[in-house]
């Protein structure tokens, strides 16, 4: 069977906020549900993060049922679990499972074998890194329900990282995923990267539109020959993502840096995303660059101040991330903010909130953690 796995989709990022951007990640969504279409693929799998958010726009949703739906009809079943992004801190239904409601999908995150023609996928959705323990629990669980399974190859979808592979610390160690599967479905890094795995081929299609300013300028998703010995992964770019450039400069030269970029652009099937770093002794108003550049790029512009190395940004920040990063400078360490904004916040909103925080608070005290 020839499958497609992509990962990573963020639909609704932007949504409120810049209605040119917000459709990008629904273009890339698109592109890729026509590509495995004209493909032939017998099956999709979406690795996690599906949404950019949790609670998301009506929009988000429109275009994923859309898309999904338009798989159904051509007889290819989507399979998918979840990513951090699609999983809210208060306990709740998850949006995406929407689609295994509706008959049109199945969820695959709760670690049983689902079988669609010679081939088994099991999966199990996001494991944050203070559930280490469960999720390795977990994956020798399913290693064996895949072992018993009818289906000739086996797949393992997962929404995690590996250590080494990226600039983040990931939750697992290659030798801490189980052998005996075909091919791994990874998602959680916006990189495409391939790894061998046993007798297995492992794989991150990466995110199908750039996230963030650090994120690859191109995006794929993969499509997997399971028919032969050994599975082929062949990397498909997307040719519907925004292209994106960085420009770095002194205010006092940031005129004719201006010029140069009006005069230099080139044609492209969407305007281009321009971030302006611009290093000044004092704050300035943006505005009037910003308008110079409008009508050939979408601009960002951050200021750095040159005596205090502070930034000053001229978008939206994101409230989750920029929330993460306070936390993480208040508290010292990544897994305290981690703990405080995932684990304690949750219980916080629970009717019996007392109770469960002190519970918590005492388990986290007694394994050693957040010393």
């Amino acid at each position: 069977m020839i499958i497609g796995h992509m990962s990573d989709t963020h639909l609704g990022a932007y949504a409120g906020r810049d209605e040119e951007r917000e459709e990008d990640y629904y273009d890339a969504f698109r592109e890729a549900i026509e590509l495995f279409i004209k493909d032939r693929v017998g099956l999709v799998i979406h690795s996690g993060d599906i949404l950019d958010t949790p609670k998301p726009y009506g929009t988000a949703m429109k275009v994923l049922v859309e898309g999904v739906k338009r798989l159904d009809e051509k007889g290819i079943r989507f399979l998918f679990t979840l990513g951090e992004h699609d999983i809210s801190n208060v306990p709740s239904t998850p949006h995406p499972y929407i689609l295994d409601v509706i008959g049109v999908a199945n969820y695959v995150g709760k670690g049983e074998p689902l079988v669609v023609g010679d081939v088994t996928v099991v999966g199990l959705h996001k494991y944050k890194r203070t559930d280490a323990d469960r999720l390795h629990e977990r994956l020798k669980e399913v290693a064996e329900k895949a072992r018993q399974a009818d289906g000739k190859k086996k797949v393992l979808v997962l929404h995690q990282g590996l250590h080494g592979l990226h600039e983040f610390v990931g939750e697992l160690s290659r030798d801490e995923i189980p052998m005996g599967f075909d091919y791994y479905a990874m998602g959680h890094f916006h990189v495409s990267y391939k790894f061998r795995h046993g007798g297995g081929l492992g794989a991150y299609p990466g995110a199908t539109h750039w996230v963030s300013w650090r994120d690859p300028d191109e995006s794929f998703v993969n499509i997997v020959d399971l028919s032969g010995d050994e599975p082929t992964i062949s990397h498909v770019r997307l040719k519907s993502v925004r292209p994106k450039m960085e420009r770095h400069s002194k205010l006092e030269a940031l005129s004719d840096v201006i010029e140069e970029l009006v005069s230099s652009v080139q044609e492209a099937h969407k305007k281009p995303c321009l971030l302006l770093n611009v290093e000044a002794s004092r704050p300035f108003d943006p505005r009037p660059f910003e308008d110079a550049l409008r009508s050939r790029y979408i601009v960002t512009v951050k200021q750095t101040l040159k005596e205090a190395g502070a930034e000053v940004l001229h978008e939206v920040p994101d409230v989750d991330a920029e929330l993460m990063r306070l936390a993480e400078n208040a508290m010292g360490s990544r897994e305290k903010a981690e703990f405080a904004l995932l684990e304690l916040l949750r219980v916080l909103n629970g009717d019996d909130w007392r109770k469960e925080a002190l519970e918590l608070i005492w388990r986290v005290f007694k394994e050693g953690r957040l010393r």
